[in-house]
């Protein structure tokens, strides 16, 4: 699922259009599931659904970071936080909780024996020869702080794989799902498949794709 940013309500009307099941069928985020929509507070919810799954984005970094003393909050209030400050210290500190247990990088494993990958922006590899278990090294701080750290800004923020339109594919897994970059409709370079489609924008809207079949399912704003 793309970048939910607040809109829990399309959400659900996307999963009751899919006859959705939460016995068998699951969900993973690429991440920024809050900001600029209307239902931002309602991921205390979410995340408490043993069927739903999300990587931390740079919007929930934002929020990590502002409630814990060091973010610039002028600059979250600009990119759709305001909500947050609008909510009394114990509930602020309840999503920092929450958020800084999301993990930066989700892997599954297929019964097909295809592994696929999700992250927020881009896979966090280091240098240009690195495959997924070298980002997976630099982000857990396998490969020393200095990388761990380089690797988490490329997770949550970047975007050169798509600026460069860089069709190279990540070594060492199938598919690796990103959101962070807005794209008019889903696209693939390589086997990374960006899938944040714009529903915080008016035009946008919130896609989906089965992960076992890649059918891609949308849910325009105007819907």
């Amino acid at each position: 699922m793309g970048d939910i940013h607040g809109h829990f309500k399309l959400l659900t009307a996307a999963l009751n259009n899919l006859d959705f099941n939460t016995e068998l069928d699951r969900i993973f985020s690429v991440g920024d599931l809050i900001d600029r929509g209307p239902d931002s507070i309602d991921i205390l919810k979410w995340l408490e659904k043993p069927w739903f799954h999300a990587v931390r984005g740079n919007h929930e970094q934002m929020l990590i970071d502002c409630i814990s003393g060091y973010g610039d909050i002028p600059r979250h209030i600009r990119n759709g936080g305001a909500w947050l400050y609008e909510l009394q210290p114990a509930v602020q500190h309840e999503l920092l909780k929450i958020l800084q247990a999301l993990p930066l990088i989700i892997e599954i494993n297929l019964a097909s024996d295809q592994t696929i990958g999700i992250v927020h922006a881009e896979a966090p590899v280091i240098r240009g020869n690195d495959g997924w278990q070298e980002a997976k090294d630099a982000i857990t701080g396998k490969s020393g702080a200095q990388h761990q750290r380089q690797a988490l800004d490329t997770a949550l923020y970047a975007r050169e794989k798509i600026e460069q339109n860089d069709h190279t594919p990540i070594e060492g897994i199938d598919r690796l799902y990103v959101g962070h970059s807005t794209v008019p409709s889903i696209m693939r370079l390589g086997n990374v498949v960006y899938i944040d489609t714009g529903c915080a924008f008016s035009d946008g809207a919130l896609s989906l794709v089965d992960i076992q079949t890649e059918a891609i399912i949308s849910m325009s704003m105007s819907e």
